[in-house]
């Protein structure tokens, strides 16, 4: 009677290290995922902030410098003063090539002698 009590005991102990285990486990992956995640948001805030640190440069250029005006309103507005002379570059457009046929190939159904 007494040897089968140990074995029980041992048993349920093994059982209750199983699921302390598995929780245990469980809980390390969630935290390695937080952790992962904060340091994309870290790097990600520590990217935004140089874009308006260059953001606010740009505006403030744009305040105190008609050049810097002149300058983004040629670059991204496609400003040209009179007098300018505007070049277009195309890109060509080629043809559509011809379908190309992909498969087995037929076999004659006759064929000539030589």
């Amino acid at each position: 009677m007494r040897r089968v009590t140990l074995i029980l005991l041992a048993l349920g102990a093994l059982v209750v290290l199983g699921i302390f285990s598995s929780i245990v486990s469980h809980g390390f992956g969630e935290l390695t995922d937080v952790e992962e995640e904060r340091e994309r948001l870290q790097q990600r805030t520590i990217e935004l902030e140089e874009s308006v640190e260059e953001l606010d440069e740009t505006l403030e250029a744009i305040r105190t410098d008609p050049a810097a005006v002149e300058s983004l309103a040629r670059r991204e507005l496609g400003w040209v003063r009179p007098g300018d002379t505007v070049i277009l570059l195309t890109t060509p457009t080629h043809p559509p090539r011809p379908a190309v046929l992909t498969g087995p190939t037929p076999t004659p159904i006759l064929t000539l002698p030589d």
